[in-house]
């Protein structure tokens, strides 16, 4: 083979090397983009259900609350009717 020859083929070879790294190339960053994509519309959905939870959590806060301020107030009439209940039994039998 001849020193031309040998110089030929290397370069051919050294084409083909570059066309192999350049389609790998468009391949890496064709799954890159994918891969952003993906992740952005993931981040989008996870944003809206957050959103929609939040408000759930807060709706459940509120309704937390006033059934602790109902419970108080049951805990406290309960209360006064036993006092009161007593009262009248502990009255009566001491007559």
């Amino acid at each position: 083979m001849t020193p031309e020859q040998r110089l030929d083929r290397t370069e051919r070879i050294l084409m083909l090397m570059i066309r192999a790294g350049r389609r790998a190339r468009t391949e890496w960053n064709e799954k890159v983009n994918i891969l952003i994509d993906a992740q952005i519309r993931h981040e989008a959905t996870w944003r809206a259900e957050s959103h929609a939870v939040n408000e759930h959590l807060k709706a459940v806060a509120i309704a937390q609350a006033d059934l602790a301020k109902s419970q108080k107030l049951t805990d406290r009439a309960l209360r006064n009717f036993i006092n009161s209940h007593s009262k009248r039994e502990n009255g009566k039998s001491s007559s």
